[in-house]
């Protein structure tokens, strides 16, 4: 056993066992349809239509159809109704929480060399990203333990070795522990008996990029535009696992001082009178990032004539420096005393890191079709090539394996935004639908897919103030792996309801 041989040795080994991979890279590069209840409510495809103030953040050639000013606010309501299915088991979780969409105001006037030609500034605030989410998955298992998986991680190391921040806080608790005459880990949790198995996954915060922008009209034909894009970065992550032993099944009967009876289903090599059987364990990964990026976006749309117009826009690579927190801790509690659970973490204090984050390029194509003052019809395309994205660290070798899986794993991949609006003067009905391929490479269909289908209306005045109003369903599943040693999967469908309001005014 030599448990205070381990924890000596452990302070002069300690290592950093928390690491970013290639998810961390993938979550920043697959922004949402944010921006003004209008283009929401069109599905984002507002790339060649322009003279709104979203198009800062996606196509800001679209900026340069403005021909005056405009301010506005846009914010609502999320509320999500994730569904986990775990040993054909079904949880529901259901949250809301308020969200800000998008602020803009922008500015317009004429070239004084030309009536038709006009330059515009505009400075917005886009949400691009929101990580509020919550999905819950439980069911009894007999075989997929979180100690088997660190039986399975531990065998063949030595205690100096061990997983800090898993397997190795599973020794600290005595949810694992050293036979030194087998020479083998084994766990207190008897991995043949029946467990009630739950895992939680809570995630909160946004990305909201300001978005500083010029852009040029030639001739009321040819737009240009460029958008400084200074993306913030809030993201808090906390997954909680547990394990109860609900039907009492690992009992440890005290004989004598030294000799004890058990219902384990391979017996223990020895026990602890002060703690006895397994009785229910927890385990929490939890960390945050903050941080900022910067990127630059060019586009460029053309008036073919009165009905159609197409355009084109590039983004380069988001650059991000970001800093997480973070900590990993396991409590255990045992039958003799279930009230007081063996409790660690680690680090002790928490742990801070640094480092970067390079999201790959966008190129987008668009066409809008205006049908005089009756309707519009748009459509937007975007190609991202997730192998592009990588991670960046003091020297060169911190992210080699997962710069590695990103190069093996994910490949190039399809948006899609179509979206129409009905002139009903005063008022105007609006529907739209994206799709957001994975990162696989799907575009219509399979894991990680994300399908946005929208509704909304809109009214102006004469007098310039506007309010538009959207309701957007969005949804996806993805196949969630517990452990990196067992088969134990879960399907997780993410399902969200969003309802935005944009108010604004023209001037």
């Amino acid at each position: 056993m030599c448990r205070t041989c381990y924890l000596f040795f452990l302070v002069l080994f300690v290592t950093r066992a928390y690491a970013q991979n290639d998810l961390d890279a993938i979550r920043y590069s697959r922004p949402g349809i944010g921006g003004t209840s209008r283009v929401v409510a069109m599905g984002g495809a507002f790339g060649a239509l322009g003279a709104d103030l979203s198009c800062a953040a996606y196509n800001p050639a679209g900026l340069a159809v403005f021909r005056g000013g405009d301010i506005s606010f846009s914010g609502g309501l999320k509320t999500t109704g994730n569904v986990g299915t775990l040993y054909n088991t079904t949880t529901s979780n259901p949250q809301a929480a308020f969200v800000f969409n998008n602020f803009g105001i922008v500015g317009a006037w004429p070239s004084q060399s030309d009536c038709l030609s006009r330059h515009i500034l505009a400075f917005t605030n886009t949400q691009i990203q929101n990580f509020e989410s919550a999905v819950s998955m439980s069911g009894y298992t007999n075989s997929n333990s979180i100690a088997k998986d660190m039986l399975n991680l531990a065998q063949g190391k030595s205690l100096t070795n061990l997983n800090n921040s898993y397997e190795g806080l599973g020794y600290d608790t005595y949810l694992l522990d050293y036979d030194s005459l087998g020479k083998k880990y084994f766990s207190f949790l008897d991995t043949k008996r029946t467990v009630k198995q739950t895992r939680d996954l809570v995630t909160t915060g946004r990305v909201n990029e300001l978005n500083f922008s010029y852009a040029y009209t030639y001739k009321d034909r040819f737009y240009l535009g460029a958008s400084l894009g200074l993306p913030q970065v809030r993201y808090e992550s906390t997954m909680t696992h547990s394990e109860y032993d609900d039907k009492d099944s690992m009992r440890v009967v005290m004989t004598s001082d030294s000799t004890y009876n058990t219902t384990y289903v391979d017996g223990l090599p020895f026990v602890y009178a002060s703690r006895l059987g397994f009785n229910e364990m927890t385990y929490t990964e939890y960390f945050k990032t903050t941080g900022s990026g910067v990127n630059l976006k060019l586009g460029g749309v053309v008036r073919v004539n009165d009905m159609l117009r197409i355009g084109a826009y590039y983004h380069t690579p988001t650059k991000y420096r970001l800093t997480d927190e973070y900590y990993n801790a396991l409590s255990v509690s045992f039958d003799k005393n279930k009230t007081t659970p063996k409790k660690e973490t680690y680090p002790a204090e928490g742990g801070v890191y640094s480092y970067r984050i390079i999201t790959p390029a966008r190129l987008g194509l668009n066409a809008g079709f205006i049908f005089q003052k009756k309707g519009l019809l748009a459509v937007d395309y975007e190609y991202v090539n997730y192998r592009k994205a990588s991670l960046q660290g003091a020297s060169a070798a911190d992210f080699a394996t997962a710069n590695d899986v990103l190069q093996k794993k994910y490949s190039g991949s399809h948006n899609l935004k179509v979206g129409a609006e009905l002139n009903l003067d005063p008022f105007k009905l609006r529907a739209g639908w994206a799709v957001n391929g994975s990162p696989f490479g799907n575009t219509f269909g399979g894991s990680l897919v994300r399908n946005t289908m929208s509704v909304g209306f809109g009214y102006k005045s004469a007098g310039g103030f506007y309010l538009d109003a959207v309701l957007a369903y969005t949804f996806s599943y993805e196949d969630y792996y517990l452990f990196s040693t067992l088969d134990a999967m879960a399907k997780l469908d993410y399902r969200s309801a969003s309802f935005g309001v944009t108010t604004g005014f023209k001037f």
